[in-house]
């Protein structure tokens, strides 16, 4: 039994996506925001950073980390078949982007839309804004390309990173330009929202 620490709409969307994919058993526990953007001092307890989502495991501890969280749990459940294994040849390339989308379109994004937390200077908003929208529209040219008409990142197995993928392009800041620039990107993130056990949790969470 997992207990995962979620906000709607957060980074917690695609590990429940995930969960249920799999068919684990897991209780969501909201951790919500104090009028200052804050969280309780108990949450804290479980991940100091006060960032979501944390995954509780059965044996009582605690995972950060929305990628690490997906790669553990898809090698978890092998029998759901959403990540290859440890010896097969595509494994680099899941594990590739699935990282990539961590440290790079992930940290843009924070930076997209939370410039402040990136300065101590005020001023410096805008541009470290503007920076962040051109490292995204880079950083997805070259997931399109290497996609290709997919339909999902490992061709036609779909794994954990596709939906780890369809979260964060359902978090760019103009979806409609991204997916005209690149079609293929919308084609990917239709074929993965539109599962039956993930399309729920993309209406759960208010996910475009």
């Amino acid at each position: 039994m997992f207990t995962l620490y979620a906000r709607r709409g957060s980074g917690s969307t695609a590990v429940e996506a995930l969960l249920c994919e799999v068919g684990a058993e897991f209780e969501l526990q909201d951790v919500a925001r104090m009028a200052d953007g804050s969280v309780l001092a108990s949450y804290l307890k479980i991940n100091p950073r006060g960032e979501v989502p944390a995954l509780r495991l059965a044996d009582d501890s605690v995972m950060t980390e929305s990628a690490a969280m997906m790669i553990y749990i898809a090698d978890l459940f092998p029998a759901a078949g959403l990540a290859p294994a440890i010896d097969d040849r595509t494994r680099g390339i899941y594990l590739r982007w699935m990282l990539y989308f961590a440290s790079a379109v992930y940290m843009a994004d924070l930076r997209y839309f939370y410039p402040d937390r990136y300065s101590t200077e005020v001023s410096d908003a805008a541009r470290i804004k503007a920076k962040a929208s051109e490292d995204m529209d880079r950083d997805f040219a070259i997931f399109a390309e290497a996609l290709g008409q997919g339909p999902f990142v490992l061709g036609e197995m779909f794994s954990a990173v596709d939906i780890y993928v369809a979260m964060l392009v359902s978090w760019a800041p103009d979806l409609a330009a991204l997916f005209v620039r690149h079609p293929n990107l919308q084609a990917h993130y239709e074929a993965v929202v539109q599962r039956p056990k993930i399309a729920p949790v993309w209406a759960r969470n208010e996910m475009p």
